[in-house]
Protein backbone atom coordinates (compact mmCIF):
# COMPACT_ATOMS: atom_id res chain seq x y z
CA UNK A 1 0.00 0.00 0.00
CA UNK A 2 2.79 2.40 1.28
CA UNK A 3 4.10 1.91 -2.76
CA UNK A 4 1.20 2.86 -4.69
CA UNK A 5 0.97 5.85 -2.20
CA UNK A 6 4.24 6.98 -3.14
CA UNK A 7 3.93 5.81 -6.38
CA UNK A 8 1.19 8.67 -6.81
CA UNK A 9 2.29 11.23 -4.58
CA UNK A 10 5.51 11.08 -7.04
CA UNK A 11 2.90 10.55 -9.75
CA UNK A 12 1.55 14.26 -8.67
CA UNK A 13 4.45 16.25 -7.95
CA UNK A 14 5.69 15.61 -11.37
CA UNK A 15 2.56 16.58 -12.91
CA UNK A 16 2.46 19.44 -10.94
CA UNK A 17 6.23 19.99 -11.76
CA UNK A 18 5.28 19.82 -15.46
CA UNK A 19 2.31 21.87 -15.11
CA UNK A 20 4.32 24.49 -13.79
CA UNK A 21 6.88 24.49 -16.11
CA UNK A 22 4.47 24.91 -18.73
CA UNK A 23 2.85 28.00 -17.29
CA UNK A 24 5.56 30.01 -16.33
CA UNK A 25 6.95 29.11 -20.69
CA UNK A 26 3.29 30.63 -21.37
CA UNK A 27 3.53 33.62 -19.17
CA UNK A 28 6.73 34.31 -20.04
CA UNK A 29 6.42 34.76 -23.84
CA UNK A 30 2.78 36.17 -23.85
CA UNK A 31 4.40 39.72 -23.02
CA UNK A 32 6.72 39.57 -26.12
CA UNK A 33 3.25 37.67 -28.38
CA UNK A 34 0.60 40.41 -27.53
CA UNK A 35 3.51 43.15 -27.80
CA UNK A 36 4.22 41.72 -31.20
CA UNK A 37 0.72 41.57 -31.84
CA UNK A 38 -0.24 44.85 -31.12
CA UNK A 39 3.23 46.83 -33.25
CA UNK A 40 1.95 44.12 -36.27
CA UNK A 41 -1.46 46.05 -36.42
CA UNK A 42 -0.37 49.21 -35.67
CA UNK A 43 2.22 49.20 -38.14
CA UNK A 44 0.03 47.44 -40.56
CA UNK A 45 -2.51 50.29 -40.56
CA UNK A 46 -0.05 52.80 -40.78
CA UNK A 47 1.72 50.99 -43.70
CA UNK A 48 -1.58 50.77 -45.32
CA UNK A 49 -1.82 54.84 -45.28
CA UNK A 50 1.78 55.09 -46.26
CA UNK A 51 0.87 52.67 -49.74
CA UNK A 52 -2.12 55.26 -50.21
CA UNK A 53 0.58 58.35 -50.08
CA UNK A 54 3.17 56.33 -52.30
CA UNK A 55 0.74 55.49 -55.14
CA UNK A 56 -0.69 59.35 -54.75
CA UNK A 57 3.05 61.02 -55.44
CA UNK A 58 3.44 58.43 -58.11
CA UNK A 59 0.24 60.24 -60.17
CA UNK A 60 1.77 63.72 -58.87
CA UNK A 61 5.01 62.49 -60.41
CA UNK A 62 3.49 61.47 -63.72
CA UNK A 63 1.36 64.80 -63.58
CA UNK A 64 4.57 66.98 -63.19
CA UNK A 65 6.13 64.52 -65.98
CA UNK A 66 3.49 65.16 -68.39
CA UNK A 67 3.18 68.85 -67.62
CA UNK A 68 6.93 70.24 -67.56
CA UNK A 69 8.34 66.92 -69.40
CA UNK A 70 10.85 66.16 -66.19
CA UNK A 71 10.28 64.82 -62.59
CA UNK A 72 10.20 66.66 -59.71
CA UNK A 73 13.24 65.80 -57.29
CA UNK A 74 11.19 66.76 -54.44
CA UNK A 75 8.69 64.37 -54.94
CA UNK A 76 11.48 62.21 -56.00
CA UNK A 77 13.42 62.20 -52.70
CA UNK A 78 10.09 61.76 -50.87
CA UNK A 79 9.03 58.94 -52.40
CA UNK A 80 12.48 57.01 -52.46
CA UNK A 81 12.32 57.77 -48.59
CA UNK A 82 8.70 56.33 -48.27
CA UNK A 83 9.73 53.58 -50.73
CA UNK A 84 12.38 52.90 -47.76
CA UNK A 85 10.42 52.73 -45.52
CA UNK A 86 7.66 50.79 -47.22
CA UNK A 87 10.31 47.86 -47.07
CA UNK A 88 11.23 48.00 -43.68
CA UNK A 89 7.82 47.97 -42.68
CA UNK A 90 6.92 44.61 -44.72
CA UNK A 91 10.41 43.47 -43.19
CA UNK A 92 8.54 43.79 -39.71
CA UNK A 93 5.68 42.36 -40.42
CA UNK A 94 6.94 39.12 -42.49
CA UNK A 95 9.13 38.53 -39.00
CA UNK A 96 12.48 39.04 -41.50
CA UNK A 97 13.70 41.49 -38.36
CA UNK A 98 12.46 42.51 -35.26
CA UNK A 99 14.01 46.14 -35.65
CA UNK A 100 10.31 48.16 -35.41
CA UNK A 101 10.91 51.00 -38.44
CA UNK A 102 9.52 55.00 -37.58
CA UNK A 103 7.80 56.10 -35.45
CA UNK A 104 10.00 53.32 -33.17
CA UNK A 105 13.14 54.74 -34.92
CA UNK A 106 14.53 57.46 -36.83
CA UNK A 107 12.64 58.98 -40.11
CA UNK A 108 15.81 60.07 -42.23
CA UNK A 109 16.04 56.63 -44.41
CA UNK A 110 17.86 58.45 -46.73
CA UNK A 111 21.31 58.67 -44.48
CA UNK A 112 21.05 55.15 -43.92
CA UNK A 113 20.82 53.57 -47.57
CA UNK A 114 23.95 55.36 -49.35
CA UNK A 115 23.71 53.73 -52.52
CA UNK A 116 22.30 50.16 -51.52
CA UNK A 117 20.40 49.93 -54.99
CA UNK A 118 22.72 50.43 -57.76
CA UNK A 119 19.85 50.34 -60.23
CA UNK A 120 18.25 53.26 -58.88
CA UNK A 121 18.20 56.58 -60.79
CA UNK A 122 21.02 59.21 -59.50
CA UNK A 123 19.49 62.71 -58.28
CA UNK A 124 21.79 64.15 -61.57
CA UNK A 125 19.85 61.64 -64.00
CA UNK A 126 16.70 62.92 -65.14
CA UNK A 127 13.16 61.30 -66.33
CA UNK A 128 12.30 63.49 -69.68
CA UNK A 129 8.96 62.15 -71.81
CA UNK A 130 9.68 61.04 -74.88
CA UNK A 131 8.08 63.04 -78.00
Amino acid sequence: MTNETENIESDVVEKETIQKKKSKCKSDRNPEIFSRIFYTLLLGIIGWMSLWVFCFVVLIQFGFLLITGQINTNLKGFNKEVGLYLNDLVKFLSFQTNEKPFPFRDWPYDANSSNENKSELNDSETVKASK
